[in-house]
């Protein structure tokens, strides 16, 4: 998640910067940390590749963690960053159907926790240098291949082909044959798409090992969907355009409109807690809402809520959940107050339109059922 602050206040004042601050014209967007919880660190990332399909149990994840301790990300080598074989696990190579019956919060799909390693290229090479904890926000598909979105941000720019892990409930079919129905941490897939650019144009898209395509479910929990995406206004009703100092931006055609997404949220999304809240603008690639939001939501699936054309067609795909709001406005040396369109408290994040075209023609959305 990105906190975006204040720009100069004056037209000579400096703009508040620091590590992964990002200048936006109207302001400044500075990087919040979503370091992963203190049992997970590089020795229990190499135990979880070293699993492969068959994951780790959480429990003995955190026992072993206490034993040894918790150190961070050094150490491991370049091989961190991928298989060393750049292989994916062995499984079968036919996907289930990802479509029908939500099981929430089990199986992997909105809402499903991600600990992602961050890797920096030195000389060439990949090092891993933390990680990150986020949360998914839709499932895609490419022919056979499943796709699983979160926030750019959640993976550095040298992150593609970096294996990503997921606390994830298997399905009750895994454990009738055998395996494991307590919760654990599993490779699930790579990174194979990053755009870490800020506000609305932010996405990651994880590629799936095949194994794992029995297990998602692209059906968001609590609120059922996602049954479609917004694209810039609710079918059937025309949108509003407002302009708000030097933007233009769109009022959904309900204003405020009710979204709501389930993320993991470092102190109000516990769990995957699900949340709604009020959408209020969409602006050329983003969306902004009022709503409770934590670093850890980064890259949770956001959806509108109500009678889209259709009270069976009800929760579109809105964005994914990438920033935070902190103040949009500027003083000049006169005292004159511009304000942008988004305002303090906003929770903003990159639209489907343009998530879309980030993915490209041959990725769709896989849409859910009710919960």
């Amino acid at each position: 998640m990105l906190v975006v602050a204040a720009g100069a206040m004056a037209a000579d004042a400096p703009a508040q910067t620091g590590p992964g601050s990002q200048r936006l014209g109207w302001g400044t967007a500075v990087p919040v940390s979503t370091r992963a919880p203190g049992w997970f660190n590089m020795r229990v990332y190499h135990r979880v590749l070293r699993a492969r399909p068959s994951g780790i149990r959480l429990s003995s994840i955190r026992r072993h963690a206490a034993r040894r301790g918790s150190p961070g990300a050094s150490g491991g080598g370049s091989g961190a960053c991928m298989y060393s074989n750049g292989a994916a696990p062995a499984g079968s190579g036919v996907p289930a159907s990802p479509g029908g019956v939500e099981r929430p919060p089990i199986g992997i799909g909105p809402g499903t926790w991600l600990l992602s390693l961050f890797c920096t290229n030195v000389g060439g090479t990949p090092v891993p240098d933390g990680f990150a904890w986020c949360t998914a926000n839709f499932v895609f598909q490419n022919g056979s291949q499943l796709g699983l979105g979160t926030a750019g941000h959640c993976a550095a720019k040298d992150a593609l082909g970096s294996p990503v892990t997921a606390v994830v409930t298997p399905p009750p079919e895994v454990c009738a044959n055998g395996g494991s129905c307590a919760p654990g941490l599993y490779a699930i897939g790579t990174f194979s798409k990053v755009h870490n650019n800020g506000l609305g144009d932010d996405f990651a898209l994880i590629s799936l090992y095949p194994r794992f395509n029995s297990w998602v479910r692209p059906t968001m929990q609590v609120f059922g969907g996602p049954t479609g995406s917004y694209l810039g206004g609710l079918a059937g009703t025309p949108g509003q355009t407002l302009s708000l100092g030097p933007a233009t931006v769109q009022l959904p055609a309900w204003s405020p409109a009710a979204v709501a997404h389930c993320g993991h949220g470092t102190a109000v999304g516990a769990g995957g807690t699900c949340r709604s809240s009020a959408g209020l603008f969409s602006s050329g690639s983003w969306y902004a809402w009022y709503g409770a939001s934590a670093p850890g939501d980064s890259g949770a699936g956001v959806e509108i809520l109500g009678n889209y054309a259709d009270p069976a067609n009800a929760v579109p795909a809105v964005a994914d959940l990438t920033h935070i709001i902190v103040l949009d406005a500027g003083i000049s040396p006169k005292g004159q107050i511009t304000e942008g369109p988004d305002q303090p408290a906003m929770v903003g994040g990159t639209q489907m339109s343009k998530i879309l075209s980030i993915l490209g023609p041959s990725w769709k959305l896989v849409t859910g059922g009710l919960p």
